[in-house]
């Protein structure tokens, strides 16, 4: 007898328990499988040949920690939903653990939806699902919807499939459940866990953070084991918008690094304040540019405005997504909270609000877009940073007949209104248009009948349709009393790959923007191989304006003869920050506080060599990694609200 009762005792708790072990056991396996899609099929887009993972030791690394990740996020939930369904068990009947049941099956189908989305959406905005996903909501669903009939109904077969097969598995479960007789340990080890939580605390939050595993891989890495979910949460809860304050340097060498308030130098003009019109172009690559690049756009209007402009063919964007790129251009500043800078609470720190700065000498100023009211929340951006009129394509006469891309109207017609405006408003005047003819889905008018070379992409199909309007648009200002009196920008948003089949970039050609000045007074060619970045934007229209106050930003002024960029930061995600000079690029980890990379990229230039550890190069490696301290540290302080200089 004694001898058969351990086994028995064993198989009565096997039995016992059996039905949630295969509730967590079988969603482990389907988010594992989801994170083999993602490893494999955004690989390429990851990794650059010099950071790629090599070896089967290092994949079982991942496959731990991604382990690990997933396991910890489907506990949580699942456990809550035991505790749940033991409470349930005071109320009379069965409707009150069936909502419980539906609830959970909703939860843990959202688990599995998020980072099922993630696998696609991912290269659209180049990190795991996080609070900022909540702002742009409408937009990443709305391209899948513009697509063909089959691509929507196995869209919405994958959300009935995975609901479905969560109802099986959690109904599975529950019918065990409800006997009274399941379970038993697993909700001893709940109670124990309530009970000692608060003398663990500080050892399980450390667990509970989606950028734990950083303690044996890089960021790259990360984004393959986190889970998409877990980083979705976490940002939520924690307001998408916390900034830690960072204390890596003295106060006084981290200003004289990095200040941020500082004197612009205004440009001497003769005909006074001349009026600026400010072309943020969406998703447009230096690539479109890059007469060296297999992805060049044949581009009548460009191609020809190069021969009489300053073209920054060394300009670099600050991140990969659209929200982040027009506080970069319009308020010189960076976004290092989770979500949009201006839907987070730190929107009252000091800042040089561009329209208010432009107003002291008399300007006007609106911006000028073709998408829905307020899509991205770019309504709330352009009213904090005083620019006086917003219009969408709800202001456009008759824009529901339109022409109209996926994400709005077609931009020929935007920019025929923009020209009406201008026209309305009495100079000075600052306008910026937001183009999106060459945002993803890249849908053209079907009036727009051009022939494309052999091998054009969609993108580069994208750029030559906002080519053509462009050109249409300055065939009719041209003959405007104001054109000769008026300077165009144009710069890019953020850098997208040029073809979405065939997607390589590494740290420095992923951030390569084109900046373009063209004074119509002047005609004057002229390429500018210094450093320059969209931070450097809002200074050089308060320079053109006249504006004598000192500002607040990140940059400067675009870089001529006297100002020469030294060193560009951008944002590849949360967990990693790059700093560049004219030949190194490095990266560091603002998460663990570790170097990860250096790279001469100006002899290297598929980056294959890291050469962080080679002692040849100690010193360059000491000189970026005290500037992106400084950059860090000083951004910490301004969001926080700390006093500095």
């Amino acid at each position: 007898m004694k001898t058969n009762l351990l086994p028995s005792r064993t198989k009565t708790i096997w039995q016992n328990n059996r039905p949630f072990v295969w509730l967590i056991i079988s969603l482990l396996i389907l988010l594992s499988f989801l994170k083999i899609i993602f490893y494999r099929y955004n690989y390429d887009f990851i990794f650059s040949p010099a950071d790629a993972t090599h070896g089967w030791k290092e994949k079982l690394l991942l496959a731990k920690w991604s382990l690990a990740g997933d396991l910890v996020i489907l506990l949580v939930v699942n456990k809550t939903l035991l505790i749940c369904l033991q409470l349930a068990r005071l109320v009379p009947g069965k409707i009150v653990s069936l909502i419980i049941l539906t609830v959970f099956v909703l939860l843990n189908s959202a688990i599995i939806l998020l980072n099922l989305s993630d696998i696609f959406y991912f290269r659209f905005h180049f990190q795991r699902a996080n609070a900022d996903l909540l702002f742009v909501l409408g937009h990443p669903f709305k391209p899948l919807f513009h697509l063909n009939i089959f691509v929507i109904a196995a869209f919405i077969l994958a959300i009935a499939g995975v609901i479905f097969i969560n109802w099986k598995l959690h109904f599975k479960f529950y019918r065990a459940f409800a006997s009274g007789k399941r379970h038993g340990l697993a909700s001893v080890i709940i109670l124990l866990g309530i009970v000692l939580f608060p003398f663990y605390k500080n050892k399980v939050e450390k667990y509970l953070v989606p950028t734990y595993p950083l303690v044996d891989l890089n960021s790259k890495q990360l984004l393959v084991v986190q889970n998409s979910f877990h980083t979705f949460i976490f940002s939520v809860f924690r307001n998408g918008g916390k900034v830690p304050l960072k204390n890596y340097l003295p106060v006084s060498v981290c200003d004289s690094l990095f200040p941020i308030r500082k004197v612009i130098v205004p440009e001497k003009t003769d005909t006074g304040h001349p009026n600026i019109v400010l072309f943020i172009m969406e998703s447009v690559p230096y690539d479109f540019f890059d007469v060296s690049s297999p992805y060049k756009v044949a581009m009548p209007f460009f191609d020809s405005l190069i021969q009489k402009s300053s073209f920054y063919d060394n300009a670099f964007c600050f991140a990969h997504q659209s929200n982040k790129g027009i506080t970069a251009i319009l308020a010189g500043l960076p976004t290092i909270s989770d979500v949009p800078l201006y839907h987070t609470q730190f929107v009252g720190m000091p800042i040089t609000p561009i329209g208010s700065a432009l107003k002291k000498n008399n300007y006007h100023s609106f911006f000028c877009i073709g998408d829905d009211f307020d899509n991205f929340g770019f309504a709330k951006c352009i009213h904090w940073l005083g620019i006086e009129n917003y219009y969408s394509k709800e202001d456009l006469p008759g824009y529901k007949k339109l022409p109209s891309h996926t994400m709005g109207i077609q931009d020929e017609y935007v920019l025929d209104f923009m020209h009406t405006r201008i026209n309305e408003i009495t100079p000075p005047f600052f306008a910026v248009n937001y183009n999106i003819s060459t945002h993803y889905p890249y849908d053209l008018p079907v009036t727009f009948t051009k022939k494309f070379p052999e091998g054009y992409t969609d993108p580069m199909k994208g750029m030559s349709y906002y080519d053509y309007s462009l050109q249409q648009f300055f065939n009719a200002v041209k003959k405007e009393t104001w054109f000769r009196n008026t300077i165009f920008i144009f710069c890019s948003d953020h850098w997208m790959a040029p073809d979405d089949h065939n997607i390589k970039f590494n740290a420095i050609s992923g951030y390569r923007i084109p900046i373009i000045l063209y004074d119509p007074s002047m005609n004057e060619k002229k390429t500018v191989h210094q450093m320059a970045s969209q931070f450097d934007v809002m200074g050089t229209i308060l320079s053109i304006s006249g504006n004598t106050d000192g500002i607040i930003s990140y940059g400067s002024q675009l870089p001529n003869s006297s100002t020469a960029g030294e060193y560009i930061f951008t944002r590849p995600n949360a967990s990693l920050y790059q700093v560049c000079d004219t030949a190194f690029v490095l990266g560091f980890n603002p998460s663990n506080n570790k170097t990860e990379f250096l790279y001469h990229y100006s002899s290297d230039k598929n980056l294959n060599e890291n050469l962080l550890l080679n002692d040849r190069f100690t010193g360059i490696r000491n000189i970026l990694t005290k500037k992106i301290l400084a950059f860090l540290q000083k951004a910490s302080m301004h969001y926080n609200n700390i006093d500095f200089k």
